[in-house]
């Protein structure tokens, strides 16, 4: 597979793009002024005990309490500090989820101090593969072990000779040794350890297979160098620093926030999906539209629903929603063209990172499936409750509306005097962008109420 990453860097967002075979199917935001904290491990204190729930509510410095769900309530006490890590980040009236099984992630390997379970990647299918990896990584790594840690072994690790695998061991403990040192130090609540970029995330969940990575900033282009050649020195990975004028243009990276912000997903068959996303679900409507190709209304549906399968699979993963999902497939009567809809599905779900589980139908005809959350979904991410319609409704985000203003005037270069009209409500965050990029003194700011806050005028000054 082709794969590519385009990183896009901004003031106040990173944007990141994977593409597959030149489309884009994944892409991720970080969001330099908000916590990233899938993943971080911290030393929390408890506030709260809820035996009804099976759970103590912890401060980890957010402005929500997180979850921590127990076994035994009566390990736990008000005021006492607990070690913990994040396994999914708030997410609307939710506070973060805890869990005291902590993962760290290296190249080849997870580690897992709280447990001494060995475990593998749930990506070797070949049962006889899998246990002739697991006993060379334990045969190289038990003299190493003296405290018996547990840890996950990584699909790359197939890949790696014995050295690196002692080396990534090494460095794991010493990350852990350092959590357990700060935990000593710090006072509750306090961030012990998180990945710097969610790009290096990234990089660890593909295991580096990507043919070519492309990044518009020269800064981050010597993070990256640093890192691949840290990292994934075997890998060869192509570094490219992009230096022509629109970036988004060019790898079709706003047609692609279009489209995630958009609930319609048409069909090549005249068909069409609706997609919308609630507080506690993602509900996806299949409709005929003006398809009508075959000659009774079940085939009609059938194929439909067939073809729907990956898209729905396409975009769950390009716009990151997890939780609990339903679809309401056109109605068919045969059972068995169902478990054929169920089997297209998991086909087309192979390549999702996110586990997906697919639970079946309901009494009422629905097809009921989960896909794992750590975070909110790109939707929320890239839009905001929209000031007109008191939050029935969205509009994209002041930072969304900022990015493309920034990315806007670096296409624009070089030039003299730029005049920019925005609505009041973003002047002060752009003058901020402005400051940072140098350009408060070239680049002159006219604001107008009669501009939406996600519209923009970019003008040469005469």
């Amino acid at each position: 597979m082709d794969r590519e990453l385009i990183v896009v860097t901004s003031v106040k967002l990173n944007i990141y793009v994977i593409r597959e075979n030149g489309e884009n199917v994944e892409l991720k935001i970080e969001n330099k002024d908000e916590i990233q904290n899938a993943g971080s491990i911290y030393k929390g204190k408890i506030t709260k005990l809820a035996p009804s729930m099976n759970a103590v509510f912890v401060d980890i410095g957010e402005e929500k309490e997180a979850f921590l769900p127990v076994k035994d309530i009566k390990n736990y006490k008000v005021g006492s500090s607990v070690l913990v890590q994040v396994k999914r980040s708030a997410i609307g009236t939710k506070g973060a989820k805890l869990s005291e099984k902590i993962a760290i992630p290296g190249k080849y390997l997870v580690l897992t101090p709280t447990v001494s379970t060995i475990n593998i990647s749930t990506k070797y299918k070949d049962p006889q593969q899998k246990n002739i990896l697991k006993e060379r990584v334990k045969n190289i790594l038990d003299f190493f072990n003296e405290e018996n840690y547990g840890y996950i072994i990584r699909t790359l690790a197939c890949e790696a000779s014995d050295e690196q695998l002692i080396e990534d061991f090494a460095n794991l403990k010493s990350i852990w040794k350092s959590i357990q040192s700060n935990f000593k130090k710090k006072k509750a609540p306090a961030q012990l350890y998180t990945e710097e970029y969610k790009l290096y995330t990234i990089l660890k969940d593909y295991a580096g297979n990507f043919k070519k990575i492309v990044v518009d900033d020269l800064d981050f282009f010597k993070v990256i160098k640093s890192y691949l050649k840290n990292f994934f020195p075997r890998k060869k990975i192509k570094l490219e620093l992009y230096q022509c004028k629109n970036i988004l243009e060019d790898y079709e990276i706003s047609k692609t926030i279009s489209k995630i912000l958009n609930p319609y997903i048409w069909l090549k068959s005249g068909g069409y999906l609706v997609l919308q996303e609630t507080e506690a679900l993602v509900v996806i409507d299949v409709n005929s539209g003006s398809s009508c190709k075959q000659k009774n209304l079940e085939d009609t549906a059938f194929a439909i629903n067939l073809e729907s399968c990956k898209e729905i699979a396409k975009h769950l993963r390009l716009r990151d929603l997890g939780g609990i999902i339903i679809i309401d497939f056109i109605d068919m009567q045969d059972e068995k063209k169902k478990e054929k809809l169920i089997d297209e599905l998991q086909k087309e779900f192979s390549n999702d990172k996110r586990p997906v589980k697919i639970r079946g139908f309901t009494s009422l005809g629905l097809l009921e499936l989960t896909r794992k959350r750590l975070e909110y979904s790109l939707i929320k991410q890239l839009s905001q409750n929209c000031y007109i319609c008191n939050g029935k409704g969205y509009v994209k985000s002041s930072y969304l509306t900022l990015f493309e203003i920034e990315e806007k005037i670096k296409s624009m270069k070089p030039f003299v005097k730029l005049l920019v009209k925005v609505n009041p409500l973003i002047e002060s965050k752009l003058k901020e962008v402005l400051k940072s990029l140098g350009l408060n003194k070239s680049v002159k700011i006219v604001t107008d109420k009669n501009i939406s806050p996600e519209k923009y005028i970019i003008e040469r000054e005469a």
